[in-house]
C-alpha cells in the first residue's frame, strides 16, 4: 500500500466488483444484471419540478438538515407508510444513503465498538464500519437470509452497539416478517443496541408486507431515499429520522462533511412525495418471470421477496468469481456474492434490466449453471 495513504483505506477492498465489470470491458453491447437501480427513468412530474426549480433560482444552499417544505413531507409520509410519529425537526435530508449510513457512524461509532451486520449485506455497512475503526460482527443469515433473535443472541456482547437492519435487503432480497422483528427489538431493547434500518427498498414487497422497526423502537434511525421507488438514481436525496440528540449530532457532522444536499434534488423530491410509488406490481412480474427461469437450473433459490436482487446459489464446487467472469464471457454482467457476503458460493442477480434484456440474460446463465467440468457455457 501506498505509505503517503492513510491506513484506514486498507479496510477497503472494491478489487471484486471492480474486476468483475473488467470481465466485460471487452464485450459489445453486454446484458448488464449487476446494477441496482430501477430500468424506468425519473418520473416527469418529477423532472418538471426540478426544472422549476431551477427556473425559480433554487439553486444556493439549503439549511444543512434539508427543505423545511421536504421534512415536513417526509414527516407525513413517515406517520401514514411507516406508523412512525416523528417531528420534523428530527428529520435530516442527506445526499442519498449511503452518505446517511457514513453520518450515522461517525456520530455513533467509536474505536472497538461493535456493528451487529446480517450477512450477506450491503458492502458500505461493513467497511464504513471498519474503516472508523469499528468491529463488523458478521451474523450469518444463509442459506434462508432470514435474520432471527435466535440467530443474532449469541453473537451480542458487552461491545455491541449498533445492529443493521435491511428490510427489503440487498442482495438478497430477503424481507423479514413483523413477527420475527419484533423479536428482534425485544432484543435490541434488552441489550440497550441502537438499530440502524435501511428500508430504501421499502415499496420492492412481493409476498410480505414491509414493517418498519421504528414505529415500535424509540432507539431507531430509519434511513430511506428516493432513488429505488421513485427511479431517483442520480438526483443524490435521501434522509435519515430518529432520536432528536442523534439527529442534532448527524446536522453538525453534515454540516463540515457536504453541508447539505442538493437544492433541486429536494424539491423534486418534495414533488415526488406528492404521489404514491407506482413499480411494485412492474418489478413482482419481474421477480416472478426470474425465478421462473432460473429454477430448472437453479431449485434452491431463496429470499427474493423485496428488492430487486437474487442471491444466486451456485452448482457445488463452484466458486462465484470464477460463475461470474465465465459468465461476462458470454455478455452478462452479475457480480460475485463475495463481494456481499463471507460466502464464496452466491452470485448477485439484479432483476431491474428492461424485461426482454432479463430473460435473454437469465437463459445465459442458466445454461451456464448446466454445464459440468470447466463450466463452459452453451451459446
Amino acid at each position: 500500500m501506498n505509505k503517503k495513504l492513510a491506513k484506514r483505506l486498507q479496510n477497503f477492498d472494491s478489487s471484486t466488483i471492480r474486476n468483475a465489470f473488467a470481465f466485460a470491458e471487452d464485450i459489445p453491447n453486454p446484458i448488464d444484471l449487476s446494477i441496482g437501480y430501477p430500468e424506468d427513468n425519473t418520473p416527469f412530474y418529477i423532472k418538471a419540478a426540478g426544472v422549476s426549480a431551477l427556473r425559480h433560482n433554487y439553486t444556493r444552499y439549503t439549511p444543512t438538515n434539508g427543505v423545511p417544505e421536504l421534512r415536513e413531507a417526509l414527516s407525513k409520509k413517515l406517520a401514514e407508510d411507516n406508523n412512525i410519529s416523528i417531528k420534523p425537526e428530527y428529520i435530516t435530508v442527506t445526499p442519498g444513503v449511503t452518505t446517511a449510513i457514513l453520518l450515522c457512524y461517525l456520530a455513533l461509532l467509536d474505536p472497538e465498538d461493535e456493528v451487529l451486520l446480517p450477512d450477506p449485506f450491503f458492502p458500505p455497512y461493513k467497511d464504513l464500519a471498519a474503516m472508523l475503526g469499528a468491529k463488523p460482527v458478521l451474523v450469518d443469515t444463509a442459506p434462508s437470509f432470514q435474520l432471527t433473535a435466535e440467530l443474532l443472541e449469541p453473537f451480542i456482547t458487552p461491545k455491541s452497539k449498533l445492529l443493521i437492519i435491511n428490510s427489503p435487503n440487498n442482495p438478497s432480497g430477503a424481507v423479514y416478517p413483523e413477527s420475527e422483528l419484533r423479536k428482534i427489538v425485544a432484543l435490541a431493547k434488552k441489550h440497550d443496541i441502537m438499530i440502524i434500518s435501511d428500508e430504501v427498498y421499502e415499496y420492492f414487497t412481493y409476498d410480505v408486507p414491509h414493517f418498519s422497526v421504528g414505529s415500535i423502537y424509540s432507539n431507531t434511525l430509519t434511513l430511506n431515499g428516493f432513488s429505488k421507488a421513485y427511479a431517483m438514481t442520480g438526483w443524490r436525496v435521501g434522509y435519515i429520522a430518529g432520536p432528536a440528540s442523534i439527529i442534532e449530532a448527524i446536522n453538525d457532522l453534515q454540516q463540515y462533511v457536504v453541508f447539505s444536499s442538493s437544492s433541486i434534488g429536494q424539491y423534486a423530491a418534495l414533488a415526488a412525495l406528492k404521489k404514491k410509488p407506482g413499480l411494485t406490481g412492474k418489478y413482482r412480474k419481474k421477480r416472478d418471470m426470474a425465478l421462473k427461469t432460473l429454477a430448472p437450473a437453479f431449485p434452491d433459490i431463496q429470499g427474493a421477496g423485496g428488492a430487486f436482487y437474487i442471491f444466486l446459489p451456485l452448482p457445488e464446487g463452484i466458486k462465484d468469481k470464477r460463475f461470474v467472469n465465465q459468465v461476462s464471457h458470454q455478455g452478462v454482467i452479475i457480480l460475485p456474492g463475495s463481494a456481499f457476503s463471507q460466502h464464496t458460493n452466491y452470485a448477485r442477480i439484479s432483476f431491474a434490466a428492461e424485461t426482454v434484456n432479463l430473460k435473454e440474460g437469465l437463459q445465459r446463465i442458466s445454461k451456464a449453471s448446466t454445464e459440468s467440468g470447466d463450466l463452459k457455457i452453451v451459446s
